[in-house]
């Protein structure tokens, strides 16, 4: 992953923290909050800085439904 400056990790890791807030605690049992960072990680690495955009990016993932299909979490 990139080198990141101080104010840079502030943005990321309140958008991951912003993002965990919004999770209910049933969510937060399936969820796993190193995954939603990951996906943060990933958006920052191809210069993303917007908060909003960020944390949509860690709430947002692929998962596997029960017939295979690719669905929004």
């Amino acid at each position: 992953m990139g080198t990141y400056d101080p104010e840079t990790l502030t943005i990321l890791r309140k958008a991951l923290d912003d993002a965990w807030s919004l999770l209910s605690d049933e969510r937060k049992t399936v969820i796993r909050k190193s995954d939603m960072a990951d996906r943060i990680l990933r958006r920052a690495e191809k210069g993303e800085r917007d908060p909003v955009k960020l944390r949509a990016a860690a709430l947002v993932s692929p998962a596997r439904t029960e017939t295979g299909n690719v669905r929004k979490i």
